[in-house]
């Protein structure tokens, strides 16, 4: 000890390294979140209500009453499950010429309509001498059930925001000095991004529709792969697409993404995880079935009667239940289950390798009952689908022994996604053995396919409308717009003048142009989406939005609404940086600008009742010529804001693709 020291002196007392201020700050932070979340909940609450009712005068009726109509079926003497046995599934265009409003419900949206008509049945019945297309009524209250629907999954979006921006600005931040906010400030402003998007709120509770139903389960997805749980992603994918049907085309990032890293596994755990889920929504349609002889005595009455003319009960027809296909199903799931369990039973040390497992499988007692138990599946199974398809059965069979054996050499935590695989593909391999029916993908999917086959469709602002619009293109997708000459022409004479190369010039349609690029794009997506996960880089989130903006911008059928999803999606940058927020916003409204212009074409007849009540609400803001102002400035935007899009698209895909300054330090 020092002798100067006085023996009375006490150590000095370290000092914490969060004083007070610190933790007085982060209160007041805390106490600022619990303050914006209800003041923010509320504040949405009241902008959808007041959006409804003053933009009355330019309402889309049509969406509204045609989900008035086909809920009130689904949920009539008919039938929810019966609704697309309505429509021919070997002349698609029968509705068309037939059916006037169509079905191009996918199974979930049709099942939200049909739980909104349950409602009206029992609070307000539909009038028994009207066309049930005219039930649906102005006011607010007849439509609240399904636009707080759309409130809820607006919530939903907003939270799953929170979680993926919170989540890609922690891990993209690994390494560096974070503040006690760092990633919730972020998530915070994505979630109030999306809750207040002029965007959403016009679509759900102004037009309404029902695009943004999509919204929440991609980027739930999108989190739910990036915490490596490729399975649940898949179920949620799943939902989206029987929600809408526009989840579908950018899918495949989702298996492009983890083969990127080479995890084949994800892959196929999120396919498990999709076929699983899709399976079982659709399962009402694969696994029971109507009478043929009442099904065609019903279309025969249906051909020669209008619409408006169809008898409430003409298709109240019990559906059968398909005991075989049942049967089916069950014996493959236990030939699946049970092989693993007796090899647990005769091979209690299993090899590590793959090489060694294989010798010890063709040398065990195991194979034999592994061989025998798909045998008696087979001599099972074999009756119930001999009379149903005399030529495929063996499909059948040949499928159940590939099942069984795909769990020979599978790990023990690999057991559950081959069940749910297995029942997935069990039930949709019911339309081929059995009686499962495809009506409603065909009214869902391929008839939304078929239903406009435009290049674009309403005001919509993408790279086909300029080719139309701008470059004379047609109108028709499928019409040819350039030969590609004789491939032969190019090659070498040695090859050329093989019997086996033959000469042919390619016609290209406007679909099979637009279409491959958008491949190419949505490619360069799902490989950018792949890349920026593996460096733990937050432009992940910027890559999470460019397939949804290459969706809009390139394919052909596309409408004024489909931007949306991009738009949505983009709060989320705000994890990356401020510039790629911005360039966001700046894509809302774009986005925003289509459906407001169909909307005021629509409603042009009210715009001064619209100036009205906008300058009656926000007299600062607007004046009573309002309505007529809003048309002017929308007038002149179609086609030409494709230039600005297609610009923040490229932007988005360049970044997506390059790495950040964080991660070149890490590097």
């Amino acid at each position: 000890m020092d002798a100067t020291a006085s023996p009375t002196q006490e150590k000095p007392v370290a000092k914490s390294p969060h004083p007070w201020p610190t933790y007085a700050l982060r209160a007041a932070g805390w106490l600022l979140i619990a303050g914006i979340i209800p003041i923010a909940i509320v504040l949405g609450l009241r902008l959808r209500y007041w959006a409804f009712n003053i933009s009355d005068p330019i309402r889309f009726l049509d969406d509204m009453r045609h989900g008035t109509f086909w809920g009130l079926l689904a949920s009539g003497p008919e039938g929810y499950l019966n609704q697309y046995e309505k429509m021919d599934p070997q002349v698609p265009e029968w509705q068309d010429s037939r059916w006037n409003p169509w079905l191009d419900y996918s199974p979930l949206r049709l099942l939200v309509m049909r739980e909104w008509g349950a409602w009206q049945r029992a609070h307000h019945p539909p009038d028994p001498n009207a066309p049930l297309i005219d039930a649906w009524q102005r006011p607010y209250w007849f439509s609240a059930p399904v636009l707080r629907f759309n409130t809820v999954l607006e919530g939903l979006s907003a939270i799953f925001a929170f979680l993926l921006t919170r989540y890609w600005v922690i891990r993209g931040s690994a390494g560096e000095k974070r503040g006690h906010f760092h990633g919730i400030w972020q998530g915070l402003v994505a979630a109030l991004l999306i809750w207040f998007s002029p965007d959403l709120i016009i679509n759900a509770h102004v037009w309404a529709q029902w695009d943004t139903w999509i919204v929440p389960w991609y980027l739930c997805a999108c989190l739910l792969a990036s915490l490596d749980w490729w399975f649940a992603a898949g179920v949620a994918i799943a939902i989206g697409a029987n929600f809408k049907g526009q989840m579908i085309p950018i899918t495949p990032i989702f298996i492009i993404w983890p083969l990127v890293q080479g995890r084949v596994g994800a892959a196929l755990r999120w396919l498990c995880g999709g076929l699983f889920c899709y399976a079982l929504i659709t399962s009402g349609w694969l696994i029971a079935y109507l009478p043929p002889n009442l099904l065609a005595a019903a279309r025969a009455t249906q051909a020669d009667l209008r619409t408006a003319d169809f008898p409430p009960n003409l298709f109240v027809i019990p559906r059968i239940f398909d005991v075989p296909a049942a049967i089916w199903i069950f014996e493959m799931l236990l030939a699946v289950a049970a092989v693993p369990w007796l090899l647990r039973i005769f091979m209690p040390a299993v090899p590590k390798t793959s090489e060694q497992r294989w010798k010890m499988i063709l040398h065990s007692r195991s194979t034999w009952i592994s061989v025998s138990a798909i045998l008696i599946v087979a001599v099972v199974f074999w009756p119930w689908l001999l009379p149903r398809n005399h030529s495929g059965w063996y499909f059948g069979l040949i499928a159940g022994v590939a099942a069984a054996a795909s769990a020979l050499m599978l790990p023990r935590r690999c057991q559950g996604y081959v069940l749910a695989a297995i029942l997935g593909g069990g039930l949709f391999s019911c339309i081929a053995l059995f009686h499962g029916s495809t009506c409603w993908w065909d009214c869902a999917v391929h008839y939304g396919s078929i239903h406009w086959p435009y290049l674009f469709i309403g005001p919509t602002s993408n790279i086909p409308a300029i080719f139309q619009l701008r470059f004379g293109w047609p109108r028709d997708v499928d019409q040819i717009v350039f030969t590609l000459p004789a491939i032969h022409g190019h090659w070498p004479h040695f090859i050329t003048s093989r019997s086996y190369w033959p000469a042919f010039d390619l016609d290209v349609t406007a679909k099979v142009m637009f279409n491959t690029i958008y491949g190419v794009t949505l490619l360069l997506s799902g490989i950018a989406i792949g890349i920026q996960t593996r460096r733990n880089d937050r432009r992940a989130l910027v890559a999470f939005v460019t397939p949804w903006i290459m969706f809009f911008l390139i394919p052909v059928q596309i409408q004024e609404r489909y931007l949306l999803y991009g738009a949505a999606a983009a709060a989320c940058c705000i994890g990356e940086s401020v510039g790629m927020t911005l360039l966001g916003i700046v894509l809302t409204l774009f986005s925003l600008m289509m459906p407001m212009k169909i909307l005021v074409d629509i409603g042009s007849s009210d715009l001064d009742q619209l100036g009205e009540n906008l300058s009656r609400a926000v007299p600062w803001l607007f004046s009573p010529d309002s309505g007529n102002t809003i048309k002017q400035y929308l007038d002149g935007t179609q086609p030409d804001i494709a230039w600005g899009i297609l610009i923040v698209g490229l932007v988005f895909l360049y970044v997506s693709l390059t790495p950040s300054s964080r991660a070149r330090l890490r590097a």
